[in-house]
């Protein structure tokens, strides 16, 4: 039985603008440091400025999924809030085909073609059933949001990439480092996880900002995954921000009459 891939559910915007470096004919010019670097605390206080100003987000999204595997493009309807509830459903000119939501620690995905609703824990496993990518759903909410996932830091140490003339922000976690990159404007512009051997897990950029009921909004959103080559384009358009959702928005009822899979093992 094949599952409908939400496989483009979500994806790398040119990961290449900060880390796919292309063939110049001469060294790109190097941006000077600014006379005074921000202060770690002041970046992280921008992140979460950023967090509580854009709560929750409903959009269209046109997708692009590309990996050695499968490539596929779609086009979505979305809706994200903090922390990690999420409905997506993928369109076609006879309607939603697809439902996948995520709320209250369940997930749940309906195959119209199957006649199937698909049930178990949000885990990063059951997502990857249907999206391929690999996280977990509080941090893809995050990300579609425009922000990096929030973590507990035990270090934050301040930093100047002069190829880019980005000021970034590194986190030490329990198992590596999240990096952050900033504008000017102090927005997020790009992402990365790493483990403790130093490798990237996961890279995101941030791109094209527009001003939405006086909030910046990353119209543009890129997940790369170095290790699995795989990486995920997301455009959003028509975008909501903060609208108000009911929690009916995040229940996947089983259609009448439709076969209901459990995704979890039964405990003996």
């Amino acid at each position: 039985m094949r599952r409908p891939g939400l496989g483009a559910v979500f994806a790398a915007v040119a990961v290449g603008l900060l880390f796919a470096g292309c063939a110049a004919r001469r060294p790109p010019a190097r941006h000077l440091p600014p006379a005074v670097l921000p202060a770690a605390l002041d970046l992280d206080a921008a992140l979460h400025a950023r967090q509580s100003a854009l709560q929750s987000l409903r959009a269209l999204a046109r997708l692009r999924y590309q990996a050695p595997e499968d490539s596929s493009t779609s086009r979505e309807a979305i809706v994200v809030a903090r922390p990690d509830r999420l409905r997506v459903e993928v369109l076609s000119l006879f309607g939603s085909v697809f439902v996948l939501t995520a709320d209250n620690g369940e997930i749940r995905a309906y195959a119209r073609q199957e006649d199937t609703v698909y049930r178990g824990t949000a885990s990063p496993q059951n997502l990857w059933r249907y999206t391929h990518l690999g996280l977990p759903v509080s941090d893809l909410v995050a990300i579609v949001l425009g922000t990096p996932p929030p973590r507990r830091t035990q270090r934050q140490q301040v930093g100047f990439d002069a190829d880019t003339g980005w000021v970034s922000l590194q986190q030490q976690l329990d198992e590596g480092a999240q990096i952050v990159w900033f504008s000017d404007g102090r927005l997020p512009v790009a992402a990365e996880q790493r483990g403790n051997d130093g490798r990237a897990q996961w890279r995101v950029t941030f791109s094209d900002y527009e001003v939405h009921d006086g909030v910046p909004v990353a119209t543009r959103i890129g997940i790369g995954w170095p290790s699995g080559e795989r990486s995920l384009q997301i455009a959003l358009e028509q975008i909501d921000v903060n609208p108000a959702l009911d929690n009916s928005v995040f229940a996947l009822q089983a259609p009448q009459g439709s076969k209901v899979v459990d995704l979890d093992p039964v405990a003996d």
